[in-house]
């Protein structure tokens, strides 16, 4: 179910049911989403409604284009810890991503970090990755994105690889409780593994599928999961994979609880990776700001 919420002087911030608004009128910016793929910035003056004949059902997201640097960020701090006594193991989680928007353009960073350890094992496994990305918003649904990244996962026997995609894709739905993005592109990177001291240079095809769910009602759930394919196309028969599945339930005002699944895999990991495979499962406790 769909919300509209503004902050107010005195009361603070007021959510109403989308069903239960009637008009809207403001002297400030917007960037708006039309069920149609439509991106329009505008005023929601009586002129963009008359002139438009938009309704106020085929709406999908209104965000304000505030004036002010911090303002246009928003984004999300999690942290977690795990431990099984059975078998001694550990795990330290901690995420975080900040989005920055102007009209018809996003820039974010995200950072992971997993962490494992056992005590009967001296080696401590690491899952890493960072990543700053930029989309441009198209019509019609359409849309433009490139990100550069690192990633580290000693479970495949990877110590570094960095890496520049870019691509584009189609948002196939998009409503007010759910979206599912399609896309495709080319990526470079540059690979370091633990049995070499060397980096080597590799080309990949990229296929993405990510499908979100909300709803905005207390308490607010959240379901995202994306899944991306690499296939390379510079050492021909190699395939790499990952899922990443999130879902989030709000305990009170800006905090949230959730697990994290991911599932890495690799066909031509380092030759003393443990595995092809690497997956876990991460209980957290989140922080969400700027929304």
């Amino acid at each position: 179910m769909a919300k509209m919420s503004f902050d107010m002087n005195g009361p603070g911030v007021i959510s109403i049911k989308w069903e239960e608004i009637i008009q809207l009128r403001s002297n400030k910016t917007f960037q708006i989403a039309l069920q149609d793929g439509q991106i329009l910035v505008t005023r929601l003056d009586s002129a963009f409604f008359e002139t438009q004949k938009i309704a106020l059902d085929e709406i999908v997201e209104i965000l304000q284009i505030k004036n002010r640097f911090l303002k246009r960020l928003y984004g999300d701090v999690n942290l977690g810890f795990n431990y099984t006594k059975s078998n001694d193991i550990f795990q330290f989680n901690f995420g975080s991503s900040v989005t920055y928007r102007v009209p018809k353009w996003e820039t974010g960073f995200k950072l992971n970090n997993v962490i494992s350890r056992s005590s009967s094992d001296t080696i401590t496994s690491k899952k890493q990755d960072a990543t700053a990305s930029v989309l441009k918003t198209l019509n019609k649904r359409y849309y433009l994105m490139s990100y550069l990244g690192w990633e580290r996962n000693t479970e495949l026997g990877l110590d570094n690889r960095y890496l520049l995609t870019g691509g584009a894709g189609k948002i196939i739905f998009n409503d007010n409780n759910k979206r599912l993005l399609t896309g495709g592109g080319l990526s470079y990177n540059r690979e370091q593994f633990n049995d070499s001291s060397s980096f080597i240079g590799n080309v990949e095809a990229m296929g993405i599928v990510e499908f979100k769910k909300f709803r905005y009602t207390f308490p607010k759930i959240n379901i995202n999961a994306q899944f991306n394919i690499y296939p390379s196309l510079s050492d021909w028969g190699r395939i790499r994979m990952n899922l990443q599945a999130n879902t989030s339930i709000e305990i009170f005002k800006d905090f949230s609880v959730g697990f994290t699944f991911y599932d890495n895999f690799d066909n031509r990991p380092s030759s003393d990776a443990a595995s092809e495979n690497d997956f876990g499962l991460t209980f957290s406790i989140t922080y969400t700001f700027g929304k």
